[in-house]
């Protein structure tokens, strides 16, 4: 970093000089002799760059002189304020005596840091640093800018011998092991042991085989907590709300007790056989299921006799062959001549790889960009070869990067700022690049395109992998844990993560950070973070925050980069007394209390991303916020109806990326729509317009359509939604095909009054299209089709269909092929519908939401969608009112998985055959169904079935033949009603491990004969007075828990208790006051509703529903 890092210093010295301010700051001759140190040490900067490897005092010198370049940056950017502070009138005012003193610390300043310069310059001499001419290893380096669009990970060459071994010890030597299983991978860093154990992991044997698969990236710091966050994280889907170990402990069991599963282990350092005896002691406590199994990846082999029980699987180099092959598919790519003399170079090149697949991917990749002999040679012959303390793949590595461009380097480097592992942001990288001066526009080039560029060459150079793009295009990576090492051992101190205790070890030399606060839901004081140690921070970025009564974060006036998700930052006053002239990024994420922007935030002049995201309260935007000229980025902007609030304020701001408009309804005219220039904001690629609940209520007489017509967008949109909107027509851009045919994600959201949207059939790239909130709609697309050759929504795989009472079909067109890659399918209120057959479907969630709709038009549809989704794997039935009897047509699901149904008020029964045809049937769970009485014999049928979950269900009574169900593993009752006749039958299923009761008022004697539990869990049972004297005979029981049973807890009391000597066998006995799990099983269907801007609604439910049925574990 240190190069760009000069450059800029020595360009606002000359500009110092040429305009006389360094004369009118009194500091005329030091800069120019500045100027002359500055230019000669930089000529040196790539011989000291090599130098520093092997040679200690270089590499220090190497970071005395860029931490003291930040610190002269920051003066000259003094300087800068200064002299914008006199204006014109500099030479009138330079004798008033504050302006006397502002130029004496000034000076002050810059003769100490001319002194530090003096020494290091001399240093240079005295290191035998020489200039360097800039090899021909570095000519042609801009054909990457030819490179081809991001692809996803190659095939894994190689690795079939191992993956089969692994695979076979995980379903054929443990699957009866009674004991935790723990089997280690063990390889050199970039041998491949982690792309070994993903293709083992999405095995389709393996994931056959295991209830559950967990993925843990350890990584070197084993800590307890930290690891058991990341198993909730990677069931539940979001960060727990826990702080203690033991909550957090007890949660994790609840997700792995009796299951099967496979949790992967990735990347350990652990040498420590306490701390993992009691880790691995946790995962063996309660866990009565056979062939569980821990997978471990690590590169020592003291870790795998630590950790392993059982021999481990030492991954070997790959055969020359497969080296050759990743090499040869890097270095030639397709159509490239394999001319005969760089094969001959290339085959001794590889020899050198040492069977590492990263080292030949990133050695092929470097070799790419040269296509002459004396270039590969050139490599072959490097002294980075020889270097003693590298291994061979970290020769190859560090080859690859002093193959870069000095400028390219520190864009490199600076992402050892984020932790190892962690899942980059390709947009947001881009954007700190930018703001830290790595990259600058060249020409014509915007400079967020010259990253793009630049992204493109370190990605095509291997430097990155694990590349990932969502449906709206937005592009994550990762790097390899090697590659880290490298960018971390060339940047030192300078970038650095830290989590909260680290925080406050600081030194003097480190100026880009990140930080993780794991499970800190405790007032974090900023205070107590050194910061006056840090001459120059220029980047503080937080990850996954959820801070209580965050302390101000302090005034950092050298920040060019703040992401902060501080959740009660409620007026961001922390920000309002900042000098943070040079901020060019500002990130606000999860702050649901911040309710206003500070006024000031307009003289962040170099401002230049300003994102708002999850930050709900916000109502209103600072005044005049044209004035951030720079401006690139506006994720968020709400209209006000003052003077300086408006859309006029949009005009000339150059914005790109996502734009949400918010309070539309304040916009007095079209003329005040149309000053936005959304058609001129050609880098935007998505755009939601909002209007608020009192839309029209500020006494505006305002045409909402004129409005509307006027926020016509640029064509190269790719996500557009619209929400509030009150007008009967949409505008007629709408119907434009060359502004609609590359969306890909399309949100229509209470737009009551309108009776017709777009073609959206016709719309080649739509893969996600949510509709809520349109009464009067009929068809989802009106438009024509010609022929009935073409098909209608070709690319559609999520569809949302919410209250739409009139809606008759997807296409006024008949005849018309339609849906065929359509996934997920959402459907409520909407009772009218007819759709075709849609064998494409694999998640349904269906319902009636609105007591307005009931009808039984409602339950017609049912019947009929269902029989129309012969490949149904997950069914959510919702809120059908009239549905008195589970229809038949379900039989007819032999594939599907999981039932939930949930809120069906006047079910009765189910019909004799609905349950008979479902094989496959894996997870029922019946909620609030309070008229249900019969399950049906069907019942008998369900062979697969392995967890049954019934809550508040008063008068359901069990059928007869629950003997037959055989699978059945897990089952949680609930009664709120006092029905403890449900519990009749549970006796005779003649499997079941796992029981949890809750809400009964009392406990029949019957339950005594189900001898094959091993874990029983009795909650809010307040009302039972003892146990049955049967429980004594459940011999197999392991663990018995308790949660608010203040009655049973008394008579249960070890030694003393009434009911001790029931359940004095058990080994395991739990008094729990606090029980995370069961809020999942009392609320399970609760759908929320979807806002224009949230989350993918298929992720989230499908997400939703899938971990449901992992945390439902006794």
């Amino acid at each position: 970093m240190t190069d760009v890092l000069l450059g800029t210093v020595i360009q606002i010295l000359g500009s110092f000089v040429r305009e006389e301010l360094s004369t009118f700051l009194g500091v005329g001759e030091l800069t120019q002799k500045l100027c002359g140190n500055l230019t000669a040490i930089r000529a040196v900067l790539q011989d000291a760059e090599e130098k520093q490897i092997t040679s200690r005092v270089v590499k220090d010198w190497l970071q005395k002189l860029t931490d003291v370049a930040y610190v002269l940056d920051d003066i000259l950017d003094d300087c800068t304020i200064t002299s914008k502070a006199h204006g014109d009138n500099k030479w009138i005012t330079r004798f008033h005596p504050k302006k006397i003193l502002a130029r004496w610390h000034i000076g002050k300043r810059m003769k100490e840091v001319a002194k530090k310069i003096d020494v290091i310059a001399e240093e240079r001499i005295k290191f035998g640093l020489q200039a360097v001419v800039m090899e021909d290893r570095q000519r042609g380096d801009d054909e990457w800018r030819q490179t081809t669009s991001v692809v996803t990970e190659p095939k894994v060459y190689g690795r079939d011998r191992d993956r089969e071994q692994v695979v076979e010890f995980l379903l054929s030597h443990v699957v009866d092991s009674e004991e935790l299983s723990v089997y280690s991978i063990v390889g050199v860093g970039g041998q491949g042991k982690t792309t070994l154990a993903q293709v083992v992991f999405n095995d389709e044997r393996v994931d056959t085989h295991f209830n559950l698969k967990i993925w843990v990236c350890v990584s070197e710091d084993f800590n307890m907590m930290k690891v058991l966050q990341s198993i909730i994280e990677s069931t539940d889907g979001k960060n727990p709300d826990l702080s203690s170990l033991e909550s957090m402990q007890k949660k994790v069991k609840n997700i792995l007790q009796n299951k099967r599963y496979l949790l992967v282990l990735d990347d350990v350092w652990i040498e420590d056989q306490e701390k993992w005896n009691q880790f691995k002691y946790f995962l063996q406590r309660g866990n009565g299921t056979k062939g569980a199994s821990v997978l471990v990846t690590t590169r020592l082999d003291i870790v795998a006799s630590i950790m392993g029980t059982y021999p481990a699987h030492h991954l070997l180099g790959l055969s020359d062959d497969a080296i050759w092959y990743l090499f040869k598919q890097k270095a030639f790519e397709t159509n490239r001549e394999e001319r005969a003399e760089l094969v001959a170079i290339g085959k001794e090149l590889v020899r050198k790889c040492v069977g590492s697949p990263l080292a030949a991917k990133v050695l092929g990749s470097l070799l790419r960009f040269k296509s002459e002999e004396h270039q590969w040679l050139s490599v072959k012959d490097s002294k980075f070869w020889s270097l003693s303390e590298d291994n061979p793949i970290m020769s190859v590595l560090r080859l690859s990067y002093f193959n870069l461009k000095l400028s390219l380097r520190p864009c490199f480097t600076f992402c050892a700022v984020f932790p190892k592992d962690f899942e980059m942001v390709k947009e947001a990288l881009i954007h700190l690049w930018l703001a830290n001066g790595f990259i600058s526009s060249v020409g014509n080039l915007e400079v967020e395109h010259v990253g793009q560029e630049v992204w493109n060459e370190l990605y095509a150079r291997s430097f990155f992998q694990e590349v990932k793009t969502d449906k709206k295009g937005e592009v994550t990576f990762k790097m390899h844990d090697l590659i880290h090492d490298l960018a971390q051992s060339i940047t030192g101190e300078e970038c650095m993560a830290f989590d909260d205790k680290s925080l406050t070890n600081l030194t003097g030399r480190v100026h880009h950070i990140s930080c993780s606060f794991i499970n800190l839901y405790k007032p974090f004081n900023y205070n107590t973070i050194p910061f006056k140690k840090v001459e120059s921070l220029r980047t503080f970025l937080e990850f996954d925050v959820s801070l209580a009564d965050s302390a101000l974060f302090p005034s950092i006036p050298s920040l060019r980069a703040l992401c902060t998700c501080s959740s009660q930052l409620s007026t961001l006053k922390s920000l309002t007394h900042l000098r943070l002239q040079n901020l060019q990024i500002l990130k606000l994420v999860n702050c649901p209390d911040l309710c206003s922007l500070p006024k000031k935030l307009t003289q962040l002049q170099d401002l230049r991303h300003l994102v708002i995201k999850d930050c709900n309260s916000l109502d209103s935007m600072p005044s005049k916020i044209s004035k951030l000229t720079c401006l690139k980025t506006l994720s968020t902007f709400i209209v006000g109806l003052k003077a300086g609030f408006g859309l006029a304020e949009l005009h000339d701001l150059q914005l790109g990326g996502k734009l949400h408009i918010r309070g539309l309804e304040n916009v007095s005219s079209e003329w005040d729509a149309k000053e936005a220039n959304l058609i001129g904001k050609k880098e935007l690629n998505r755009l939601y317009l909002s209007w608020g609940s009192h839309a029209n209520s500020q006494g505006i007489d305002t045409d909402v359509e004129q409005v509307l017509e006027a926020l016509e967008p640029h064509t190269g949109l790719k996500g557009f939604g619209i929400e509030g909107y009150v007008g009967i027509h949409f505008p007629h851009w709408m119907r434009n095909a060359s502004i609609l045919e590359g969306l890909v994600d399309i949100t229509f959201y209470n737009c009551n009054n309108c009776q017709r949207l777009p073609p959206l059939g016709k719309l080649p790239c739509l893969t996600t299209l949510y509709v809520f909130g349109m009464r009067d709609l009929k068809y989802i697309d009106n438009d024509i089709y010609k022929s009935t050759s073409k098909k209608a929504f070709i690319s559609l795989k999520n569809l949302t269909l919410l209250g739409l009472p009139n809606l008759e079909r997807m296409l006024k067109a008949e005849g018309v092929e339609m849906l065929p890659q359509l996934s997920y399918f959402n459907i409520s209120n909407v009772p009218k519908l007819a759709l075709p057959s849609l064998p494409s479907i694999e998640l349904l969630d269906v319902g009636q939401k609105n007591h307005r709709y009931h009808s039984n038009k409602g339950v017609d549809l049912l019947e009929r969608i269902v029989c129309s989704m012969h490949n149904l794997k997950f069914l959510i039935i919702v809120n059908f009112h009239e549905l008195k009897v589970l229809p038949d047509d379900l039989h007819f699901l032999s594939v599907l998985k999981e039932l939930h149904i949930s809120r069906c008020y006047e079910l009765k029964s189910f019909s004799m055959h609905a349950l008979q045809g479902l094989i496959s049937l894996r997870v029922l769970t019946i909620y609030k169904c309070h008229e249900l009485r019969s399950l049906s014999e069907g019942m008998g049928d369900l062979a697969s079935l392995e967890r049954l979950v019934i809550e508040d269900c008063p008068q359901l009574v069990l059928p007869s033949n629950m003997n037959k169900l055989t699978s059945l593993r897990q089952a949680a009752i609930s009664c709120c009603s006092g029905n403890s006749r449900i519990l009749q039958g549970l006796e005779v299923i003649p499997s079941l491990q796992n029981l949890a009761l809750s809400f009964f008022d009392y406990l029949p004697e019957s339950l005594g004969a189900m001898t094959s539990l091993q874990r029983v869990e009795i909650i809010s049972c307040t009302n039972v007075k003892s146990l049955p004297n049967s429980f004594q005979n459940l011999i197999n029981l392991h663990t018995w828990s308790m949660v608010k049973c203040p009655k049973l807890e008394k008579r249960s009391k070890k030694g003393t208790g009434e009911d001790w000597q029931k359940i004095a066998h058990v080994p395991k006995l739990e008094l729990i006051t606090i029980y995370t799990y069961y809020s999942i099983i009392l609320n399970p269907l609760l759908i929320s509703s979807c806002s224009l801007c949230s989350t993918n609604t298929f992720v989230l439910r499908l997400f939703r529903f899938l971990t449901l049925t992992q945390h439902q574990q006794m």
